[in-house]
């Protein structure tokens, strides 16, 4: 990203729940897909993440990942909810 800093400031986070199960491709086709559930949100980038040295820096490297991670427990946890909700 620090390639492409000035460029990036936000990304754009996408959910898909599927509260029947993961459907096939040919259940697609041919309809059967009764509920998608699709969410979607803009996560600002934190600055200090767009000029930093992932490749060079290990402490940055460390802390991006770090914040990677928590945004996919986030979206573990939205998905979860969204299940809920859907079920109810």
């Amino acid at each position: 990203m620090n390639v492409l800093g000035e460029k990036f400031h936000s990304l754009l986070d996408i959910t898909i729940v599927y509260p029947d199960g993961a459907p096939t491709f040919w259940k697609f086709l041919c309809g059967k897909v009764k509920k998608v559930v699709v969410c979607f949100q803009t996560i600002e980038i934190p600055k200090h993440f767009l000029e930093g040295d992932y490749t060079g820096d290990h402490a940055f490297r460390e802390r991006f990942n770090s914040w990677v991670q928590q945004l996919w427990r986030e979206k573990d946890l939205q998905i979860q909810l969204l299940l809920q909700e859907a079920a109810a």
